[in-house]
């Protein structure tokens, strides 16, 4: 393969604590002398995931976490939520109502409890 100024190895040797990256056929990559794209495509070939980390200090409003519980229980395809109610205090969410099985209680619940702001999940569904 022809080497130009763009290509690199995007094989990782190693990670140490002092936020250096060594790429095989390279020379160790540090964020202040390096492409970022070689960075991004470290974080990628780790699995390294941060959606949902915000700014320190940064918390959703009760009425944020409110519309979002609600737009995702309405758009899942497997929970009837006519029946259910939200309520939202201080980031810990409230799951009332009546649901058709055990399973869409569970589910519901499951739904919920990943949403960014979301601290607790009660949940108070009942099943018939």
């Amino acid at each position: 393969m022809k080497q130009n100024s763009y290509y690199y190895d995007r094989s990782v040797k190693s990670l140490s604590d002092s936020d250096q990256y060594e790429f095989s056929g390279e020379s160790e990559y540090s964020r202040e002398r390096s492409d970022p794209y070689q960075m991004v495509d470290y974080m990628i070939d780790s699995g390294l995931n941060l959606r949902g980390r915000g700014p320190k200090g940064f918390e959703l409003m009760d009425e944020q976490i409110y519309e979002n519980v609600c737009e995702k229980l309405t758009r899942d395809s497997f929970v009837d939520a006519f029946g259910i109610e939200v309520h939202v205090y201080n980031g810990c969410v409230f799951l009332k109502g009546r649901v058709d099985s055990r399973r869409s209680k569970r589910l519901a619940e499951l739904i919920v409890e990943d949403l960014p702001g979301v601290i607790d999940v009660i949940n108070q569904l009942e099943f018939t």
